[in-house]
């Protein structure tokens, strides 16, 4: 999978617009009232700089009251245009916002776990949060500016040709260099940009990793050298901020010296023009204010593209999560699970994480028959977890086929796959919600009283009955209000509750004493009699309760058949179990 291509401008632009297909309504009138809003600005500053040039003459006692109505007719339609541009640019900005959310989590669900070979976790949750969010900067504030701007200067510039035609002439000359300026700057803003946006993601990926491992830190005493890797990462932010910050500086103050050159050339031609008697004195108030307003939605679009570095880094981060490959694509055919059996077999099965790599399982082959309790064995990185992961399609075979009932997992849907495992991993992941809600994850609609049954299943209905809230308590960030053997039970119970013909365990009882696993133990049993499962395990308890062992040695088969046999005849199966054996942990 890959997620380092770069988009350009162009490309982020278009694709930024495409987004926007669904709302074009919304954004239609956010353009309307947007043009109103400066046109009614305008010219309530016209008017009464009008009514000034009136005054100065002494003929503003004939026409003020009429004045004095348009005026104030003026400023409330200007109100309702104000809140009206408002209400439909963000309105828009903040539903597609929320489109791309949802693309965003899609994708990563489409590509996990590939993804995180690419991408650290911090810059992932940095391009799902604020990346996006700084795209409301394009949505609500650029692109449909750009034809407020486009609309009123053109009125204004109308407006000016009919006072004198060499004032339009003026403003388009000014107006030409405003816009050149963020494009002069263009290069240098995109790789600013791009700097600070990664910076940004490496700052937030070294602060998940403190809270992530807070309690690691601490045990390890390990605070004063996290706080210099952390202070090291955080100076490397403000760096690439800084220079962002210098160029902004730069970039503003040329925007705000042609605005002022404007405002003066204008000033000296329109004088020069009442003392010829080309234009009127009255006007000549009226010139000067709008002159300098008719820069605003010019000078708005201008403002907003000097941020143009990080919006289209940020689109470029997003659009290379959105449109990342994945390794493993779903392109089989939705199956009747309900009428396969529930055996596995893996036939000469390789499979490397990356090209550059060795491989991970090389010819694996062992058949696991339906209702067998079968499980993986071997040393550290002997390639069990491997094995999972590619029944899982976690990631796809490189060669060799993997069955359930004698299909192709490759040939079924993902969501075939996932009907017919459960899975419990050695990391439990528990959601922020009620235990009763984290076991109802693995039946959508159970009852309670399934609920229920699943963790006396899973004996944690003990336990669970004696937290302050029993089922209704809160699991906390994570799991961590549990201890990792009751987080264990929890997903255990989940998996019960799911009730898939083939159960996985992947160091599932790891976290759980001698006494309690032993329980678990009888009770998966009684519930999953019948079933197809596949266990990767250390303990030699865990061990001796499959019905038979597959033991792995650098990635290859190095022994199929019971405990005993094993210990017999295996020389890799015995220098697994014998430290243990003897009251030695081989982990």
């Amino acid at each position: 999978m890959n997620t380092k291509v770069n988009h350009s401008r162009l490309y982020s632009l278009l694709r930024l617009i495409g987004n926007l297909k669904q709302h074009y309504g919304g954004m239609i009138c956010a353009v309307a009232c947007g043009i109103f809003n400066h046109l009614f600005t305008i010219s309530i500053s016209a008017l009464c700089a009008y009514m000034v040039g009136l005054a100065l003459e002494k003929k503003i006692l004939y026409s003020w009251k009429l004045l004095f109505i348009f005026l104030c007719t003026f400023i409330i339609f200007r109100v309702i245009s104000y809140f009206m541009e408002m209400w439909f640019a963000h309105d828009v900005a903040f539903k597609v916002l929320a489109d791309l959310r949802i693309m965003l989590l899609e994708s990563v669900e489409r590509v996990s776990p590939a993804i995180l070979l690419n991408m650290r976790s911090g810059q992932l949750a940095s391009t799902l949060m604020s990346d996006v969010e700084l795209l409301e900067w394009f949505f609500a504030h650029s692109f449909g500016s750009v034809f407020v701007a486009a609309a009123v200067s053109a009125a204004l510039l109308a407006f000016l040709g009919w006072l004198h035609p060499i004032l339009p002439v003026i403003m388009l000359i000014f107006i030409a260099i405003l816009v050149i300026i963020p494009f002069a700057m263009k290069k240098k803003a995109d790789e600013q940009g791009a700097y600070v946006r990664r910076e940004l993601g490496d700052a937030n990926a070294v602060t998940m990793e403190g809270l992530q491992g807070m309690k690691e830190i601490l045990m390890l005493n390990n605070v004063e050298a996290y706080q210099k890797k952390n202070r090291k990462y955080m100076q490397k932010m403000y760096d690439s901020q800084y220079c962002y910050g210098k160029r902004l500086g730069t970039e503003g103050a040329l925007l705000q010296l042609t605005v002022g050159l404007s405002t003066l050339c204008i000033m000296a031609v329109a004088a020069g023009l009442v003392f010829k008697g080309q234009l009127a004195f009255s006007y000549y108030p009226v010139v000067m204010m709008v002159a300098g307003l008719a820069f605003n939605p010019v000078l708005e679009i201008c403002n907003t593209a000097r941020n143009f570095g990080l919006i289209f880094a940020a689109a470029n981060r997003v659009f290379q999560v959105i449109e990342a490959r994945p390794i493993v694509e779903d392109r089989g055919q939705p199956i009747d699970t309900s009428r396969l059996e529930s055996g596995i077999c893996f036939e000469k099965v390789s499979f490397r994480y990356g090209q550059d790599l060795e491989p991970a399982v090389k010819d694996i082959s062992f058949t696991v028959k339906a209702g067998q309790r079968v499980a993986l064995v071997g040393h550290s990185g002997s390639g069990k977890s491997t094995c999972v992961n590619l029944l899982l399609r976690y990631w796809d075979v490189e060669s060799g086929t993997i069955r359930i009932g004698g299909k192709d997992i490759r040939e079924m849907t993902m969501d075939n796959l996932r009907e017919l495992t459960s899975v419990v991993l050695q990391d439990v992941y528990l959601f922020n919600i009620s235990i009763r809600e984290n076991i109802r994850l693995g039946k959508e609609g159970a009852t309670d009283e399934e609920v229920e049954a699943a963790a006396k299943a899973a004996s944690a209905h003990e336990f669970i009955k004696e937290l302050p809230q029993g089922y209704d308590t809160a699991a906390g960030e994570r799991g961590l209000a549990l201890s990792g053997g009751q987080r264990q039970r929890i997903a255990i119970a989940r998996a019960i509750l799911k009730g898939s013909p083939v159960l996985v365990l992947d160091e599932a009882v790891s976290s759980l004493d001698s006494e309690n696993e032993a329980e678990i133990q009888r009770a998966m049993e009684n519930s999953y009699k019948g079933f197809t499962t596949l266990v990767v395990a250390h303990r030699i308890s865990t061990i001796m309760s499959a019905d038979m062992l597959v033991v792995l040695e650098n990635g290859c088969v190095a022994g199929v058949g019971t405990h005993e046999e094993l210990f017999r005849t295996n020389k890799v199966y015995r220098s697994l179990v014998l430290p243990q054996i003897k009251g030695d942990c081989p982990c």
